[in-house]
């Protein structure tokens, strides 16, 4: 915790902002998302105010499935960017994807392939700041598998946004590719792999050992 602190106090705050939300019930979970979202009304009319505070609420009532994403994923990245670098890379995914992606309703709207009501829809959440570090948190993967995870990643949320062509899956392949685009901004790639050292020797020993057997 004390290598990434930033990742845990923010973990922590939306334990309690989900707690806020379950306490107020359906309806007024609901109001409280809508006042703090990123939809259309609210970046014309509070930009700051929503791009910020909606990183610190969730779109759902359950906190624990963030806590595995939070602990192998965002504070890996704090740990290996420094504070600084993790938060301009998380701060830039999160602005960019919410206007490109909100960018990409209205203009369905206006083509006529989604319902005007979404111009007030609930937004919320830290799915394109997670996924920001994480892309650029690739960087430290070990080659070849760097260019494959980065492949891959950019194939499934190509897909993703295919098959479900919503602001949201727009969002989230925008949220990844300015963190890909942001690699070259991490220190220290070879001398901090990710995964750790450990599990890469535990992988090559496994390889050896099927070697061995099948030799």
């Amino acid at each position: 915790m004390a290598s990434a602190p930033l990742t845990f106090v923010w973990l922590l705050v939306l334990f309690v902002t989900t707690r806020v939300q379950r306490s107020a019930g359906r309806w007024g979970s609901r109001r409280i998302q809508r006042r703090h979202s990123t939809n259309l009304n609210r970046l014309q009319a509070e930009p700051s105010r929503v791009l910020t505070t909606s990183l610190f609420w969730l779109d759902d009532h359950k906190w624990w499935p963030y806590v595995p994403v939070f602990v192998g994923v965002v504070a890996p990245a704090e740990r290996r960017l420094h504070w600084w670098r993790w938060l301009l890379v998380g701060v830039a995914a999160h602005v960019i994807a919410t206007y490109v992606g909100q960018g990409y309703l209205r203009y369905s709207i206006t083509k006529s392939r989604a319902p005007r009501r979404l111009v007030n829809a609930r937004d919320v959440g830290v799915s394109y700041f997670v996924f920001g570090v994480a892309g650029t948190l690739t960087g430290y993967i070990r080659r070849p598998w760097r260019a494959r995870c980065q492949l891959g990643a950019v194939g499934a949320l190509t897909g993703n946004a295919i098959l479900r062509p919503t602001f949201t899956e727009v969002g989230h392949l925008t949220a990844l590719v300015v963190g890909l685009s942001a690699v070259a901004l991490a220190p220290d790639r070879d001398a901090t792999p990710y995964p750790s050292e450990g599990v890469y020797s535990t992988v090559t020993d496994l390889a050896r050992l099927r070697g061995l057997s099948t030799s």
